[in-house]
């Protein structure tokens, strides 16, 4: 985690996900998801989509995406501009994350 707000939930962190590693279920997030791929192919299964090298993703409020898996050794900038789940997956650890 780069910084995050403690009032708004925000955040911006540097993300690594290494090769065949991913989100393994669809969800939504409670705040705008923005995504700038450093390095790495990264890609959302249920629609094809896949994120390369200098991608960037913006995933809305509320929207459903995923489940997604690293094609090759992937980091991303990723930025919430409010918290990240409006209930905390049972696959993702950070209680912050969640309110």
């Amino acid at each position: 985690m780069l910084w995050r707000d403690p009032d708004s939930g925000a955040s911006m962190a540097l993300i690594k996900f290494e090769k065949g590693v991913g989100i393994p279920s669809p969800h939504a997030h409670a705040s705008n998801q923005f995504m700038f791929v450093l390095s790495g192919k990264y890609t959302y299964t249920a629609s094809n989509l896949t994120l390369v090298t200098g991608s960037f993703y913006w995933n809305p409020k509320g929207q459903v995406h995923g489940p997604t898996i690293a094609e090759e050794e992937t980091i991303f900038f990723e930025l919430y501009d409010g918290p990240h789940y409006p209930k905390q997956p049972d696959w993702y650890s950070d209680e912050q994350d969640a309110h």
